[in-house]
């Protein structure tokens, strides 16, 4: 690690000093370079004890604060947007049973049903 890279660490550990959902105290072992740039650092600052994530724009010299919070939004976007992917694979694969087609009947069935239900899940969905 070279010392330009322990010294933006470090002023990020000044703002960050713990973990806003645990209280967990930040190390710069927890900070990791995502990409760098001559006027701009993207950091992922990880939790050791919860694993909650944060993104972190360093912004250096003459960088443009508003490209640094458009890149911070987009990697946000691309990391839950792989997180929700990888949910939503492992969803279906916990429920790949194939079962009866849907029909016509069906929907229409469920049509009316949702024209009459009330809001309460409880009432249709409780093991009685």
């Amino acid at each position: 690690m070279d010392t330009s890279e322990v010294q933006i660490k470090r002023i990020v550990l000044n703002r960050m000093h713990r973990c806003s959902v645990c209280h967990h105290d930040y190390d710069t072992d927890d900070i990791s370079v995502v990409s760098r740039k001559s006027d701009m650092w993207m950091m992922l600052v990880e939790c050791t004890d919860c694993h909650a994530r944060n993104y972190v724009a360093a912004v250096l010299k003459d960088g443009n604060p508003d490209e640094a919070r458009l890149a911070l939004r987009q990697l946000h976007q691309k990391a839950t947007g792989a997180v929700e992917q990888v949910a939503i694979a492992e969803l279906a694969e916990a429920h790949a049973k194939p079962g009866p087609d849907v029909n016509a009947h069906d929907v229409l069935d469920m049509h009316e049903f949702l024209q009459e239900f009330d809001g309460n899940f409880l009432k249709h969905f409780s093991r009685s």
